[in-house]
């Protein structure tokens, strides 16, 4: 395993074309069948008046361990006039190597560009390699794998992410901690964000793994590979399911309008980066998450970094905020901000923990300059260095 420059860490993604700027040389291979330009007239779209063919990797393909997308075909009618959409889903390092455990660079986009021609073709689809670089992505997955130092390991990684708390935003509005700590969600309204063990994600059962598209390859590049070179591997994941959601978090992301960005534009280091910064920021970044993912340390040291933040100020006023603020840190650190939460709200009132985000702020402030975990030290370095994980065999 080496590290180079100039990675866009993208994952799966999906590419919208319209009608006529691809063809469709075999009717057959969709689910009806589709024939462009024509509507059977004994067929009944509904009140809707709208059609949708499908093309996904047949038993066969997966049984040989051909990857393919999976394609659909939106038809509609608008002023009475049939047009076709046509949807595009693929992973891109499972395109370009069988296996996602590579990770891409910029200099990929034109063998991306070429195989999926080629791909497509083979489907029954002809486009041509400057539509393909210029379609629209309406869904994108940008993801890191993340290589962790000994003695760091990914569900310990993903046990200590566990405890933070992404905030009060009506956006967030589950978490998923599944698979003997191996996988941990937040799920939202624009992105879901997951991190997982990627090394045991592989070796999973289908209905249990995060990645639900298993190949042969990947499961024999990690029985081939002796057990010192296999590492300890944090999968960080922000998926971004609607296109709307997309190019509303990248136009934050890129301080500027985002509207109908094409592959070749989205395969950009700096924007992945930016955009994996972003979504690690909102959860580490809370004061809640502040308190979870400082390092732990004796009870006696962080009672006195809260005495010292007092300055000259001894009264009994201060002395209640100094023990509410070192009671707060405690529960918080050590039970993480979910399990707190849920405590004080069950037996309080669901407000409760409203009303305590104001101790809380000030205490992630009084007790800014305790370091965080060398966990959440590590991931963030990384993210910043950004740097290609390859896999060598």
């Amino acid at each position: 395993m080496t590290k180079s420059t100039n990675q866009t860490m993208l994952d799966s993604v999906a590419l919208k074309i319209k009608y006529p700027s691809f063809r469709v040389t075999n009717p057959d291979f969709f689910t009806p069948a589709l024939n462009l330009g024509q509507t059977a007239p004994s067929f009944s779209y509904g009140h809707n008046r709208y059609m949708t063919y499908r093309q996904n990797p047949t038993a066969m393909d997966k049984k040989e361990d051909i990857y393919k997308p999976r394609l659909t075909v939106n038809q509609r009618f608008d002023d009475g006039m049939p047009s076709w959409d046509l949807l595009i889903e693929f992973s891109i390092p499972k395109l370009l190597y069988d296996q996602s455990l590579q990770e891409t660079d910029e200099g990929d986009c034109e063998k991306v560009v070429s195989k999926l021609q080629f791909r497509l073709q083979r489907m029954g689809v002809q486009v041509t390699t400057d539509v393909i670089r210029n379609a629209i992505v309406n869904k994108a997955h940008f993801c890191k794998n993340i290589p962790l130092s000994p003695p760091l390991t990914a569900q310990g990684v993903i046990a200590e992410l566990y405890k933070a708390d992404p905030g009060l935003r009506k956006d967030v509005n589950m978490r998923h901690y599944e698979n003997g700590g191996q996988s941990l969600y937040f799920y939202a309204t624009a992105a879901n964000i997951i991190f997982y063990d990627k090394i045991k994600d592989i070796s999973t059962s289908k209905n249990r793994a995060v990645e639900k598209d298993k190949f042969d390859r990947e499961k024999m590049l990690l029985a081939n590979a002796p057990e010192e070179k296999k590492p300890e591997l944090l999968r960080f994941e922000v998926r971004f399911a609607r296109q709307a959601s997309l190019e509303a978090f990248l136009s934050r992301v890129m301080h500027k309008k985002v509207k109908d960005i094409p592959l070749v534009r989205i395969f950009d280091k700096n924007l992945c980066r930016d955009v994996l910064l972003a979504s690690w920021d909102k959860i580490v970044g809370t004061p809640t998450s502040q308190l979870a993912l400082k390092m732990t340390m004796p009870i006696e040291e962080v009672f006195d970094a809260i005495i010292r933040n007092l300055g000259e100020m001894r009264n009994a006023h201060s002395l209640n905020n100094a023990l509410a603020g070192l009671g707060i840190y405690i529960l918080i650190n050590q039970h993480g901000s979910r399990n707190t939460r849920k405590k004080i709200e069950r037996n309080w009132s669901n407000r409760s923990w409203k009303r305590l985000a104001k101790k809380i702020q000030a205490a992630a402030v009084t007790l800014k300059d305790l370091p965080t975990s060398h966990a959440i030290q590590d991931v963030h370095a990384a993210l910043l260095k950004f740097e290609r994980y390859d896999w060598h065999e």
